[in-house]
């Protein structure tokens, strides 16, 4: 209980600090908000919506629970998470999916990083041993996973609304952290390496483009990269949360295997670069 209202405490004073932040830094504020927005209506969605809408809509359609994997890994955050919350999934199953599944888009990595393949490559064999971690660290036996429930089929009017309120939910978490990461550069200013990692502990683009930026040898910057990319970053987290929470899903848990997700990352891209 005591801790709760520390932490409660801690909450209002850091909100307290960043709208005092905001209110006398409105320029920063706002320009990073701006650029966020740019960045969401020039590639997130238009990337994003239609797989949300139509993946949604296919599994809505024709319940097959194997569909989610493949489906989850395509579409990337959020709608990996999205898939799972409407798979009708155990929580332990769930949890398990999630470590596995909620993965970054292989559009943003081949389109948007140099040596996308290995890179991606690496990502994925991240996500399988985050999957593992999450296997290994459950806190009990857990029963033996029933058939998911099949998910109620909506008109694809309620689709496309809840794929719009998804993308909109998107566009604030980007919003928030863009804001939060230049108020914080801004009051302590870190030497450029400490940005690029503070930016990718925030958002995940914004970190991969600071990294770019760092003029590292090739090997060590897709490494780095591909920690940055399988992390995820606080905002994606987040948009992710929405829909794992009612899942099921244990967040501190799936925060965990994020972790994991990402040195494990790091080591196979090494890896991969000097095969």
């Amino acid at each position: 209980m005591q801790a709760t209202i520390w932490l409660r405490r801690l909450q209002a004073a850091a909100a307290g600090g960043m709208l005092g932040l905001a209110l006398a830094f409105p320029q920063e504020t706002m320009a990073a908000v701006r650029e966020s927005c740019r960045l969401w209506a020039g590639s997130v969605m238009p990337a994003l919506f239609p797989y949300l809408a139509l993946s949604q809509w296919l599994c809505a359609s024709v319940h097959a629970p194997a569909l989610t994997v493949p489906l989850a890994m395509l579409g990337g955050s959020p709608a990996g998470a999205r898939l799972i919350a409407l798979g009708g999934f155990s929580p332990a199953r769930a949890q398990r999916l999630a470590a596995l599944c909620v993965t970054a888009s292989p559009l943003f990595v081949l389109g948007t990083l140099r040596g996308g393949a290995r890179m991606l490559a690496a990502h994925w064999l991240g996500a399988v041993t985050a999957w593992g971690f999450a296997r290994l660290t459950e806190t009990r036996r857990a029963p033996a996973d029933s058939p998911p429930a099949a998910p109620e089929r909506a008109p694809l009017s309620h689709i496309l609304r809840d794929a719009a309120m998804a993308m909109v939910a998107v566009c604030a978490c980007m919003a928030f952290f863009a804001a939060l990461g230049a108020l914080l550069f801004r009051l302590v200013p870190l030497p450029p390496a400490w940005q690029a990692l503070a930016a990718s502990l925030l958002e995940m683009a914004g970190g991969c483009a600071r990294i770019e930026a760092l003029g590292l040898p090739e090997r060590l910057r897709a490494s780095c990269q591909a920690a940055a990319v399988s992390f995820g970053g606080l905002s994606i987290f987040l948009q992710n949360a929405l829909y794992l929470r009612p899942a099921g899903v244990r967040l501190p848990r799936q925060l965990a295997a994020r972790v994991v997700h990402a040195l494990a990352a790091f080591c196979a891209c090494w890896a991969l670069y000097r095969s």
